[in-house]
């Protein structure tokens, strides 16, 4: 069963113990829903773990090395694309740098109030007046998005800027995750090498 809550964490527990490696800043677009989920990865017993952040270790996804070497490059190259750059939450104060196009990940109540998020580009902004509360700027602006990924994929929602994070174009940089999959991509350059008599 997928993780359900909102992906938006709040920090470690202090009960934790500290890990080897500064956590990931990772999202990973679990295989079960499709959905975009806060996450850091480690490698144990020579398998990619991957953690969904604040849910139990029970729904933890685990990645075989040998099993993936025994696969393909595309499979290495799909499972490479479930992860990217943690979406930041856009700004009340940076609603109008928003342009038609901008790729977005948006928060989906479904059924029961549950809510997850899927990607979606930005159609349009319906500007409002912003207002100060507390010292602070509040957007009330509407943004018209496409849903690209989900159960709404292909209809139109206009939301909130409360339920929109924006994605980051930068590159994954993370050591462990790179080792891990370019490992695995030399063992299946082998795996064929000594297939073919090479």
């Amino acid at each position: 069963m997928p993780p359900t809550p909102r992906k938006r964490k709040a920090p470690p527990s202090e009960s934790q113990p500290p890990p080897r490696r500064p956590p990931s800043r990772l999202e990973f677009r679990a295989p079960a829903d499709g959905a975009w989920y806060d996450a850091r990865v480690a490698v144990q017993c020579g398998a990619l773990r991957v953690m969904y952040e604040e849910f139990p270790e029970e729904q933890d996804e685990w990645f075989d090395p040998a099993a993936l070497a025994a696969a393909s490059t595309r499979d290495v190259a799909t499972l490479r694309a479930r992860f990217r750059v943690v979406s930041l939450p856009l700004d009340d104060a940076r609603c109008r740098d928003l342009r038609a196009g901008a790729p977005l990940c948006v928060s989906c109540e479904l059924e029961g109030g549950e809510l997850k998020f899927y990607d979606g580009v930005l159609e349009s902004v319906l500007p409002a007046a912003h207002v100060i509360v507390d010292g602070e700027e509040q957007c009330a602006c509407r943004f018209v998005v496409r849903w690209t990924e989900g159960p709404r994929a292909g209809s139109m929602e206009d939301v909130g800027v409360e339920r929109v994070c924006c994605v980051q174009s930068s590159p994954v940089n993370d050591p462990v995750l790179t080792e891990f999959l370019d490992g695995v991509t030399k063992r299946l350059g082998k795996n064929r090498g000594g297939s073919d008599g090479v």
